[in-house]
């Protein structure tokens, strides 16, 4: 998600020993490699598709055995009092990092990614764009995952951060507002809540049931496509006039997507139709000038593809 600003230091703490007593109470065996491959980067899935060993999306969103048997991270979630997407443990090894990169797909559109950092070292630096900070044990982050941004551990020991998705509620982001930007020299404009472990408090974590529609509405795909735009016209170094000509088919693909929707919604009568418009705008994007790039350096082409053509349709067979 786009922020404001790099880093957010959330007025929230934890209880390190803890944490660090229930993570280091797992198997090794539980840790599974990250799905790109990136050495050194490993995971254990909390809250995952149909709360089994996996790093999807989509899909309905539900509490791991494992996390079933943390008590205290348990609690932590559903303090939130937020719907949770996808949500692990992520460890990183020493002398190893996450490279760099930029979220940019349909997930990451509208939602934001809470670090707890669990165990660390002072040498796990995470850097955001031209920014970079130290995130100690116990304290909570966000940070703009549209900007290129990657993890060094410099260290000599696992780097082990609590990492949660979520969209986030009006409530979430009130609190946002008033957190430290540490790189911009901002305080914090409210105390920090510590939150402490209580034995055998029951908690409730709400999960992502609805987060990839069948087909994506019309009104939704319009204000992504809006957004796409202003990406586009944000970057002084496209060319004005190609910039003009990817607006008039991404506008012309909104218009003649809102009349299928205005037919079908999101009914089986319309997927063909659906289909057949998506697969002719891929065609065409691909004539896209690949310099033609979003504020992040994504080219719009990808942008597109990615949050918007991608999941426009999902889990669908079309039958000719």
């Amino acid at each position: 998600m786009k922020l404001e600003h790099e880093f957010y230091k959330l007025p929230l703490t934890f209880d390190v020993n803890k944490l660090a007593e229930e993570v280091l109470s797992l198997n090794e065996e539980q840790w599974i490699p990250h799905p790109d491959g990136f050495v050194g980067n490993f995971s254990i899935p909390l809250i995952s598709l149909n709360g089994e060993q996996n790093n999807a999306f989509n899909g309905p969103m539900k509490v791991t055995p494992v996390l079933s048997q943390l008590e205290y991270i348990s609690q932590i979630l559903s303090s939130f009092g937020e719907v949770f997407g996808r949500s692990r443990l992520m460890r990183l090894s020493p002398g190893t990092e996450v490279p760099l990169h930029t979220d940019t797909n349909y997930h990451w559109y509208k939602r934001v990614r809470i670090h707890i950092p669990i165990i660390t070292d002072e040498k796990v630096i995470f850097h955001c764009d031209e920014k970079n900070v130290h995130m100690a044990a116990g304290e909570t982050w966000i940070f703009d995952t549209w900007k290129h941004h990657k993890v060094i551990n410099n260290g000599k020991t696992n780097r082990i951060h609590l990492v949660i998705d979520t969209s986030g509620s009006s409530k979430f982001w009130n609190m946002v507002s008033k957190s430290a930007i540490p790189c911009e020299g901002i305080p914090a404009k409210i105390a920090a809540i510590h939150l402490p472990f209580q034995q055998g408090k029951s908690v409730k974590i709400l999960t992502e049931s609805y987060n990839s529609p069948v087909v994506m509405s019309a009104g939704e795909m319009e204000g992504i496509i809006s957004d796409i735009i202003n990406e586009m016209h944000a970057m002084p170094s496209n060319n004005k006039n190609d910039v003009k000509n990817i607006e008039l088919v991404l506008k012309r693909l909104t218009q003649d997507w809102r009349q299928i929707w205005s037919l079908y919604a999101d009914t089986e009568a319309g997927w063909q139709h659906y289909s057949k418009l998506r697969n002719y705008m891929g065609n065409i994007s691909q004539q896209f000038n690949e310099n033609i790039v979003a504020t992040n350096g994504v080219s719009i082409a990808k942008v597109l593809q990615y949050c918007v053509l991608i999941p426009a349709l999902n889990n669908i067979k079309i039958v000719n």
